[in-house]
């Protein structure tokens, strides 16, 4: 007897679910109808304008970007007696570098500071036009390491994201 009960209890309950999951379905033709009127075109082309920034001004990399280290061009602006050190990486025709200044922290970096900076770079590869420098420590530790991947021949696609949401954060606007 137990055994007819547990029987019937459960095709019961096995009929209630399979009837609400049907009752889902009312309509549903009629959706994906309505969902193809409604498309609406996207364009997944990731490409710049010659400025090197998107429609927002802001700088981007994708996983198609040349990205490299620029040692010449970090050995050039080491060489500038206001910077003690320098990560420099290029991508098509920018510069992203990261500077300790002689000073340390108590050492601001000044417009002709910049301007020196981005010259001895411009001076290593004609082809940068942008040249975009940070003195914020962290932005410094972040380059390295993304110099260091860079330089055991790691795949640029494996960090280029996480680069341009760094790059976005350190350089948001176009000056």
């Amino acid at each position: 007897m137990k055994k007819i009960i547990m029987v019937t209890a459960t095709a019961l309950m096995l009929t209630s679910v399979l009837g609400a999951c049907g009752m889902n379905n009312k309509g549903k033709n009629n959706l994906g109808q309505e969902s193809r009127k409604n498309m609406t075109n996207v364009n997944y082309n990731n490409r710049t304008n010659d400025l090197g920034y998107n429609n927002i001004n802001n700088p981007t990399i994708n996983e198609n970007t040349r990205m490299d280290v620029a040692d010449a061009a970090a050995r050039k602006v080491t060489d500038l007696k206001e910077v003690k050190s320098a990560t420099v990486i290029t991508t098509d025709n920018n510069a992203y570098v990261a500077a300790t200044l002689e000073g340390g922290e108590s050492m601001k970096l000044t417009r002709e500071i910049e301007k020196k900076i981005a010259d001895a770079v411009k001076s290593t590869d004609s082809s940068i036009n942008h040249v975009y420098v940070s003195t914020n420590p962290d932005f410094g530790d972040r380059m390295r390491g993304y110099a260091d991947q860079i330089n055991k021949g790691n795949p640029v696609s494996g960090f280029a994201k996480e680069f341009s949401e760094t790059i976005r954060r350190v350089f948001p606007s176009n000056r």
